[in-house]
């Protein structure tokens, strides 16, 4: 036999062996991953409370009303309707705010006077439309006052005028705004 063919069947000898388990290749391997690396991101919102509360204000003393669909109005009542309504700001770098937008006033009549004056959020009086938004969970309170002053000038108490009528204080709306906190958007 020729040198070179048993060199090729020494060759395919080795290689039958080596796959047919007579041998192994052997290396070495290391493995690591990184721990968890989660995103979270945060959260802005605002709700308005279902049980807002209607009281009468007639001289010094102050009534809870406690249906205001079957309630009167008259000369010398003072009636504050109170929202309340809750934030959530959760975010690191999170700045908002908030604006109330006061529905009904476009709906009282001359002969009545409406304030919003007491209304609080974060325990602190909102002063004015807007409030800055606090971070976690923080409450308020809208607070709309229609008063009606007993012997109010003729022209605008005529009977026709004022009995018998409906003002809808509802419509307001607070909206609640990421703003800038440095960063160019």
């Amino acid at each position: 036999m020729k040198k070179s063919m048993k060199g090729t069947i020494a060759i395919a000898a080795g290689i039958a062996l080596l796959l047919g388990g007579g041998g192994s290749m052997a290396y070495w391997q290391g493995t690591a991953s990184t721990s968890s690396a989660v995103v979270q991101t945060g959260e802005l919102g605002i709700t308005v409370g279902s049980n807002p509360t209607w009281q009468v204000k007639r001289g010094t003393t102050t009534t809870p009303i406690a249906n205001i669909s079957t309630f009167k109005m008259v000369p010398g009542d003072q009636v504050i309707y109170t929202v309340p309504f809750q934030t959530v700001a959760a975010g690191t770098n999170l700045t908002a705010s908030g604006s109330i937008a006061w529905g009904g006033f476009s709906s009282v009549p001359a002969h009545l006077t409406a304030a919003t004056t007491g209304s609080t959020y974060n325990s602190v009086a909102i002063s004015g439309t807007t409030f800055t938004v606090a971070q976690g969970t923080a409450n308020g309170s809208l607070v709309f006052t229609l008063t009606w002053p007993f012997g109010a000038n003729a022209t605008n108490d005529t009977a026709a005028a004022t009995m018998n009528q409906n003002w809808n204080l509802g419509a307001t709306t607070v909206t609640v705004t990421q703003t800038a906190n440095g960063a160019t958007p």
